[in-house]
C-alpha cells in the first residue's frame, strides 16, 4: 500500500463502488486488487467496497525506499492509508498475505470485522512448512521468467491455464482468458516478489490475539499453496474464538472457484 498523504492513498485504490459501511479488500502476495473482481458486484450491493493494490505489486505504488517488507511495516502503511482516507474502523477481508495483514489490523483495533481467507503466517519459524512456502514461490518465480511474457498465449487455452494456474485455483478451466492473463501477469510484474520472499524467513510468528472484533477464517479444501491441514492449526490456536468455514473444492484464491460462497461468507459477517 502507499503511505502518508491522501493523494497517494487514493492512488492505491484500484476499485471503489457501492454504498454502506466501508469494506476493505486486501489481496494475496504477488496478486493485485483485480483478484476480487468475481465478488465485487455482490459486495457492492451492501458496502462501500475499497480494493487496493499493495506497494510493488502490479498496478500499485512503488516500493518505498528502505522498506523492509515486514508484516509490521506493511500494517503501518495500511494504517497510514486508513488515516489518510479518514477511516477509523472498517470491515476487512484478506486473502493469503492479505489475510495475515487483516488479522494484524484487527490487533491494532482498526477492524469492525475480519474475514481471513487462507491467511499466511500459519507456520512456526524455521519449520518445514515455512521452508516449503519459500521453495514454492521461488519455483513460481523461476517459471515466470518463461511464462510471464507468454501470459497472453498461456491464458488462451484451457490446457495451458491448468498447467500455469492449477496450484492457485482449484478450477482453472473456469477462468476466462482475461482472468488467467491477469493472474499470471500479476505475479510476473510483482516488483516486491524477492523482497517478500527474503522477509519470510526472518518474520516472527504471529502471537496470540484477544480478538477485538468478530473474525472468520475461511479455507478452501483444495488449497495447494497453503494446504489447510498444514497451515491452519496455528491460526486456530491463537484465534480460538474465530469462526471457521471450509469451502469444499475451492483453492487458494477461491473467488474464482466459488464466488457465491466467498461472497456469502463475507456478507454474513459484515451483516452483524
Amino acid at each position: 500500500m502507499s503511505p502518508q498523504t491522501s493523494s497517494r492513498a487514493r492512488s492505491s485504490i484500484r476499485h471503489r463502488s457501492g454504498t454502506g459501511e466501508p469494506l476493505l479488500l486486501l489481496h494475496g502476495f504477488s496478486a493485485c486488487a483485480e483478484t476480487w473482481q468475481p465478488i465485487l458486484p455482490a459486495l457492492a450491493r451492501k458496502h462501500d467496497v475499497i480494493a487496493v493494490t499493495f506497494n510493488g505489486h502490479m498496478g500499485g505504488e512503488p516500493i518505498p525506499a528502505g522498506f523492509d517488507h515486514s508484516i509490521r511495516a506493511s500494517v503501518d502503511l495500511a494504517e497510514a492509508e486508513l488515516d489518510a482516507a479518514g477511516f477509523d474502523k472498517v470491515h476487512i477481508v484478506g486473502n493469503s498475505l492479505g489475510g495475515w495483514l487483516a488479522i494484524e489490523l484487527a490487533r491494532r483495533g482498526r477492524a469492525r470485522s475480519i474475514v481471513a481467507i487462507s491467511p499466511g503466517g500459519g507456520w512456526e519459524p524455521g519449520s518445514r512448512e515455512q521452508r516449503r512456502v519459500k521453495v514454492f514461490f521461488k519455483r513460481v518465480r523461476t517459471s515466470l521468467h518463461v511464462g510471464g511474457p507468454l501470459a497472453p498465449v498461456l491464458a488462451r487455452f484451457a490446457a495451458s491455464r491448468r498447467i500455469a494456474l492449477g496450484e492457485i485455483v482449484a478450477r482453472p478451466d473456469r477462468l476466462t482468458p482475461a482472468e488467467a492473463r491477469m493472474l499470471i501477469e500479476a505475479s510476473w510484474r510483482c516488483d516486491a516478489f524477492e523482497g517478500v520472499l527474503e522477509a519470510v524467513e526472518r518474520e516472527p510468528a504471529p502471537g496470540p490475539i484477544d480478538a477485538p472484533c468478530p473474525i472468520r477464517l475461511v479455507w478452501g479444501t483444495h488449497d495447494r499453496v497453503l494446504p489447510m491441514g498444514r497451515y491452519s492449526d496455528r491460526w486456530r490456536r491463537i484465534l480460538p474464538t474465530a469462526e471457521w468455514i471450509e469451502l469444499a473444492g475451492a483453492g487458494h484464491v477461491p473467488m474464482f472457484d466459488d464466488p457465491g460462497a466467498v461472497a456469502r461468507a463475507i456478507l454474513e459477517m459484515t451483516a452483524r
